[in-house]
């Protein structure tokens, strides 16, 4: 079972939304917007899983439209002031999994870590593919007022019609649910609430080591590491919660840790060079 890396262009951000300083969300962003320094560029990475079952793919990136005049709400501060992002055509997640050898119309199965644009983009390339996230996600990414919590929801397409998720049974691994994906067992998804209320990873299995894509439950590993909550996080309190259980999992298991923002995360990936806690 092939994971593959998928950069979907690079995103740039400021400082304080890569690490904030506050606690209380309202005091995190406005740390944001007033932010005058920019973060190195990151990645914007989509994953394509190889299974038995089917392709499946998490998250989707970028569209090449976001620099687009009158794409980003003019009234949206944080689309406006705080984020830039450079996707070319090419980089769209369609064309990059048929660099891979497989067409778009191949993937049964889309796993949705969150719904942020950044992620959410390059759905409109699967429209005969179930899309899955949480129920909570989706339930706050489609609300009339989702633009003003960071989902612009004006983008996705016409047709997205979800298949929500409840994490209500399947205690794993210190997670008090989860949900396993397919029929071997080998990819499993697990709730990371904190970036958004709604966020979930997805962990693959191996055999000798297990691959954790967490989307935005943490920007990097240090990140993951060091408990280090996201500037725009919807919870500090269940951001670090849900990184704690992750650094336990790294403690109990060999596990490859894959953020989306993280540089050396396809390294990682490529080289199963597994994620060390310290002290542990």
């Amino acid at each position: 079972m092939r994971i593959h890396a998928i950069q979907t262009g690079e995103v740039q951000i400021k400082t304080r939304h890569v690490e904030s300083r506050r606690n209380a969300r309202p005091a995190r962003v406005l740390d944001v917007l007033t932010d005058r320094n920019w973060a190195p560029r990151l990645p914007i990475s989509a994953y394509a899983i190889e299974h038995p079952d089917g392709l499946i793919v998490v998250d989707t990136g970028e569209s090449s439209h976001a620099n687009d005049p009158g794409y980003q709400p003019w009234w949206h501060p944080f689309v406006q002031t705080s984020e830039r992002r450079w996707v070319e055509p090419h980089e769209e997640i369609g064309p990059r999994l048929q660099a891979l050898g497989h067409e778009p119309a191949e993937v049964g199965r889309i796993v949705m870590t969150h719904m942020h644009g950044d992620h959410a983009g390059g759905l409109s390339h699967f429209p005969n593919a179930e899309i899955l996230m949480s129920a909570r996600e989706a339930k706050m990414a489609l609300a009339r007022d989702g633009p003003a919590n960071g989902y612009l929801n004006g983008h996705y397409p016409g047709w997205l019609k979800p298949s929500p998720l409840e994490f209500d049974s399947e205690p794993w691994e210190g997670f008090e649910a989860s949900i396993v994906l397919t029929d071997d067992g080998a990819v499993r998804l697990i709730p990371t609430p904190g970036h958004t209320l709604g966020h979930l990873s997805v962990v693959v299995d191996q055999g000798d080591h297990l691959v954790l894509i967490a989307g935005d439950a943490a920007y990097s590993e240090r990140a993951l590491l060091e408990g280090i909550v996201d500037g725009v996080a919807q919870s500090a309190e269940h951001h670090r919660d849900s990184t704690r259980r992750l650094r336990e999992l790294c403690t109990r298991h060999t596990v490859v840790v894959v953020p989306t923002h993280d540089p050396d995360g396809p390294q990682r990936l490529a080289e199963s060079q597994a994620t060390a806690v310290p002290g542990r």
